[in-house]
């Protein structure tokens, strides 16, 4: 696939080396330089490989390039290498490689290409294939495929993407890309309209060969009741058709109300009672807000949260707050509940000089969740 996006490139101009001459070298690079800190303890509850008491620190260089246009086309590409400079337990086996940090970053996995696409945007459509972070109802992240959105209607977006593989290349976090469906990849269009109101609709389909079929559909609603006052929400229903398992589900429902730089949100989100998501998020997810939110992607999860987010001067602060009930996959009918509180910190020290930190915490130890808590840290220099 590299190869390919790069002779495709070549050849849109060979009729005009100049041009894309100029359009390689009006391009623009981007990167950042990052450092990452993370402790684990269990507080109480059994330990596992992936919950148990570590803590880690890596530093990580990204760097990004993308071309002008030229002929409504533009190249990109992208790298991330990374290094851990502290850990705990250099001996610590993870599954993914030999420390603490390889539960994150994998340790075969720490220099990678984050970006390689080919981009085509004109006619009000736009179109990318390669390497790229794609952002969909059930898909995010790192994908290799491919993603199109057109606008060439008044207030409809038509979406569509191909995603064959799955990684995540990111200050945090960096982990293998995986194929999907044993390399069959996962399939999905959607269509959102938005009325002139304020109240919005979107339905999308989802296809992954000899896995599931899926289905979804949203109601959406957002207004403006003056420059400093707003309030919305939305509806959200999805249901899966698993060619070799029970059949999937999922809710959500979220209502917010902001207030200048306040927002504060209460959302409801459940699983089906058989499967959970079934094969929904083999892509990824967008409904688990927490920063672990583990126990929602099990069975018959009911969780409800409250969210608050604001902003004092320069410093932006989220918090989450929530309870989840659940019973295990493949297990009995008994019904375990767990609470999670995260909190989220930015602070710009300069212009392109930022710090953040994030505190997570579960209460209640049940059977292969313990009681966790969690805290990072961050600073990252972009360019």
């Amino acid at each position: 696939m590299r190869s390919s996006l790069v002779l495709a490139l070549v050849l849109c101009g060979v009729a005009s080396g100049q041009t894309l001459e100029e359009a390689f070298k009006n391009g623009k690079a981007s990167g950042d330089i990052s450092a990452y800190y993370e402790s684990r303890h269990v507080d109480s509850g059994k330990k596992s490989v992936y919950y148990n008491d570590t803590a880690w620190a890596v530093g990580s260089v990204g760097l990004n390039y993308q071309t002008d246009d030229f002929r409504n086309f533009k190249f990109g590409v992208g790298f991330r290498g990374a290094a851990p400079f502290y850990e705990k337990d250099k001996n610590y086996d993870t599954g993914h490689g030999k420390g603490d940090s390889t539960e994150r970053f994998y340790e075969h996995n720490r220099a990678v290409v984050s970006n390689l696409y080919l981009q085509y945007n004109a006619y009000d459509t736009l179109i990318k294939v390669g390497r790229q972070n794609m952002s969909f109802d059930w898909v995010s992240k790192l994908n290799d495929g491919v993603s199109i959105i057109n606008n060439s209607f008044a207030n409809l977006t038509l979406d569509a993407f191909y995603t064959k593989s799955r990684g995540k290349a990111q200050v945090n976090e960096m982990i293998k890309i995986k194929k999907i469906n044993e390399n069959r990849g996962l399939f999905g269009a959607g269509a959102s309209y938005k009325f002139d109101s304020g109240f919005g609709i979107r339905a999308y389909a989802m296809y992954a060969d000899e896995l599931f079929f899926g289905s979804g559909a949203k109601i959406l609603y957002d207004k403006n009741l003056s420059d400093d006052l707003s309030f919305g929400g939305f509806l959200h229903y999805a249901k899966s058709s698993e060619k070799n398992a029970d059949d999937g589900l999922a809710f959500e429902a979220l209502s917010y109300v902001k207030f200048s730089d306040i927002k504060l949100s209460l959302g409801y989100a459940q699983s089906g009672k058989k499967n959970g998501w079934g094969s929904f998020n083999i892509a990824g997810d967008k409904i688990v807000q927490f920063e672990e939110g583990d126990v929602m992607y099990e069975r018959d999860a009911k969780t409800y949260y409250a969210m608050v987010s604001t902003k004092i001067q320069k410093l932006d602060i989220s918090a989450i707050y929530g309870t989840t009930s659940y019973k295990i996959k493949g297990g009995d009918n008994t019904k375990y509940t767990q609470d999670e509180v995260s909190l989220w910190l930015n602070y710009p020290i300069l212009k392109d000089l930022s710090v953040f930190a994030t505190f997570d915490k579960t209460f209640k130890a049940q059977p292969y969740y313990p009681s966790l808590t969690q805290l990072s840290l961050g600073l990252s220099y972009s360019f």
